[in-house]
């Protein structure tokens, strides 16, 4: 079980969502201990962009707007503010232009690292490199991982 809260990237959230049952296990212990889930603006932001452009394109998608604005209002929502912006920053200046175009990715990474709380998603390389790249250090850890988790 954590020690300590964690910030949910979207793709972690979207697992929750599908029903993946090791992360909506994971979820439960978190809850269990914390009481609400972490996510950031920009995760309700993505989240939000593809609700309603599915639903502009004609798909059925408000169910699950719905659902997912629900969520929303039961977890800490983490604001991109003034301190994650200069990490941010610090980090976009030091990407490469391909791992520029995960903008969304650095922003959440940088809410993680401006709070100083660990990031649970499944795409760690991607998080990595960036992060690298900048010289600065985001604890990650990964719920879709059958064993144990691990931080880094």
């Amino acid at each position: 079980m954590p020690a300590e809260p964690a910030l949910l990237d979207t793709d972690t959230l979207s697992e929750v969502s599908r029903a993946n049952p090791v992360v909506t296990a994971r979820a439960r212990a978190y809850l269990l201990e914390f009481g609400r889930l972490t996510i950031s603006s920009v995760t309700v932001f993505e989240r939000l962009r593809g609700y309603r452009q599915a639903l502009r394109a004609g798909k059925p998608f408000h169910a699950q707007l719905q659902a997912f604005e629900s969520l929303v209002q039961n977890c800490v929502v983490l604001p991109f503010d003034e301190e994650a912006a200069d990490v941010a920053a610090t980090i976009w200046s030091a990407c490469s232009r391909s791992q520029r175009q995960r903008l969304g990715d650095i922003l959440i990474a940088s809410i993680a690292i401006a709070r100083q709380v660990p990031l649970v998603t499944r795409n760690k390389r991607d998080f990595e490199g960036f992060t690298k790249a900048a010289n600065v250090h985001l604890r990650l850890v990964d719920w879709t991982s059958s064993s144990r988790q691990r931080n880094r």
